[in-house]
């Protein structure tokens, strides 16, 4: 007996939801269980900014550094 094509379409869209699903929540797991770490070495960053800063403007000098996080609103 022969399957209609939309009970194949169906099925296939059924399982690629589930698939997706699984994948999702293993995702989900494994960045709760190892967050992001964030950057310890702080001063080799700052003086390639003021490097970059000096070379770019001679005569600046960088007087403060920010980081803005971009999904924080102002």
């Amino acid at each position: 007996m022969d399957l209609p094509l939309y009970m194949i379409c169906l099925n296939a869209f059924v399982a690629v939801l589930i698939l997706l699903t699984m994948l999702g929540l293993l995702m989900s797991a494994i960045t709760h269980l190892f967050p992001a770490q964030k950057p310890v070495a702080r001063a080799p960053m700052m003086a390639a900014i003021s490097m970059v800063v000096s070379q770019l403007y001679p005569g600046a000098r960088v007087t403060r550094i920010e980081e803005i996080n971009p999904l924080e609103k102002r």
